[in-house]
């Protein structure tokens, strides 16, 4: 196989693996047959593989050995890449020189030669060996059906048929209990089918049961599709509402309050919370025990890592549970926050002509009296996150009032100072606004300009 060669460099370390067999078939160590006779180190690079892109690879070079069963060194030379790919031989971990690794960067064949040398450096003819990378499949997607209504004893027929994989792949199937009222004694072993499309359940009491389906593509599991079967006993079920699903602000507190007052029971009666924690963010230590009390209408639950976390809330009137309500909430860290929008408003013009009179041709004139104009800070914004502001309004020179300088509106009062007899005196403010939200704060400025003619 004449393969051309893209990356000639070669990196080599010694190994450990001492094997005895040193004869080939195909290219290939039989492992099974010992030779009458052995002429030197044999290379056994492994089998060829298929994987799928981003994958970690591991090559396997312990089938290589030497006449004397002693450790070879291994010699792996990165033959040829993909067009695309950006890989070279820097980005082979060798911390096992037997099986080094390796993440391919891109669809297509990665070919690598392995080279085994003996104590005196006499190297053994090249193996090759290819690895196929194809594109990785996305997850398949589970679909239960739809909640369900049903009697004690009468037969639930479950359908996960509507469940689909983005690659048109053949599915398998698997159906849960995920939640069994305390009434009930079903197990998982009593869903009929579980494996297929089509199971079945026949509930053994009047409350609500949770099924979960999830489906395989052979590659990979989807997430779980949950539905309700809600077991009648002639009262209404209450409804629970979780609140809305959404991605909050990296400003969002750790310690945060979920919200279950649009829950309530059809025939008005008084009804009981019950909030779960179902999933959280990887590395996340957040679970049921993250409520301050998990039985409140609007319970605070402490996260801990940025990511999606999602809740469940059923509420129970006191006859029957209802069926769970989820709401999923995404939390960012405040590294993600977007930077607010200043705006201090126009700026402010003051124009006064005060009285001068005369004694002995001598001209005498009104001061200019203390004014004041009111800054606007409103159309200030976080139009991203929407985070709540605040707000500071300074002046340097100290020479304005500034009376609410911690709101986004306020009244700055000037100083007084003397006029003159046709001579326009000009004073001119900078008034800054700083407006901050958890994390960033930005400026702009508006400027104050009196300017005060002493009139005869």
């Amino acid at each position: 196989m004449n393969v051309p060669t893209r990356f000639p460099l070669v990196f080599a370390m010694l190994g450990m693996t001492a094997l005895v067999s040193c004869t080939q078939t195909d290219g290939k160590l039989n492992e099974d047959t010992v030779p009458a006779a052995c002429t030197g180190p044999v290379a056994n690079a492994g089998p060829d593989q298929s994987v799928s892109h981003s994958t970690l690879v591991t090559l396997d070079g312990s089938g290589s050995a030497l006449c004397d069963g002693s450790a070879p060194g291994y010699v792996w030379t990165l033959e040829t890449v993909p067009t695309d790919s950006t890989i070279d031989a820097g980005d082979i971990s060798l911390t096992d020189p037997a099986h080094p690794t390796f993440t391919p960067d891109s669809v297509g064949a990665f070919v690598f030669s392995l080279v085994v040398t003996d104590a005196e450096g006499n190297p053994s003819p090249a193996d090759l060996v290819v690895i196929n990378v194809g594109a990785a499949t996305s997850k398949p997607i589970a679909d239960c059906g739809g909640n369900l209504t049903a009697e004690v004893m009468e037969r639930v027929d479950l359908n996960g048929s509507r469940s689909s994989d983005p690659e048109g792949a053949a599915l398998t199937y698997q159906w849960t209990l995920s939640a069994v009222p305390a009434c009930s004694a079903l197990t998982n072993g009593d869903i009929y089918n579980g494996t297929t499309a089509h199971a079945a359940l026949v509930p053994d009491c009047a409350a609500v049961f949770v099924v979960a389906l999830a489906v395989n593509d052979g590659e990979s599991w989807s997430d779980p599709a949950y539905c309700s079967v809600t077991v009648g006993s002639g009262n209404q079920a209450p409804v629970a509402d979780a609140g809305s699903t959404q991605a909050l602000s990296p400003c969002t507190e750790h310690h945060y309050e979920l919200n279950g007052y649009g829950s309530y029971d059809p025939e008005g009666a008084p009804i009981t919370y019950q909030w779960s924690l179902i999933s959280a963010p990887a590395g996340s230590t957040s679970s049921n025990a993250s409520f301050n009390n998990a039985t409140l209408p609007n319970p605070a639950f402490e996260w801990d890592l940025p990511g999606e976390y999602s809740f469940a809330l059923q509420v129970n009137d006191g006859a029957s549970t209802s069926p769970p309500d989820v709401v999923v909430l995404t939390f960012h860290d405040v590294s993600e926050n977007a930077v607010p929008i200043a705006n201090a408003g126009a700026d402010e013009t003051i124009n006064k002509e005060p009285e001068c009179e005369t004694a002995s041709y001598v001209f005498t004139c009104d001061d200019c009296p203390a004014e004041d104009v009111t800054l606007d800070g409103t159309a200030s914004d976080d139009p991203v996150d929407g985070d709540e502001l605040q707000f500071r309004w300074t002046e340097p020179t100290g020479e304005l009032t500034i009376e609410s300088p911690n709101s986004a509106t306020t009244r700055v009062v000037t100083p007084s100072y003397p006029s003159e007899r046709n001579v326009a005196i000009v004073h001119s403010w900078n008034v800054d606004l700083a407006v901050s939200d958890c994390a960033d704060t930005v400026h702009d400025s508006v400027t104050v300009t009196y300017t005060c003619t002493g009139t005869y």
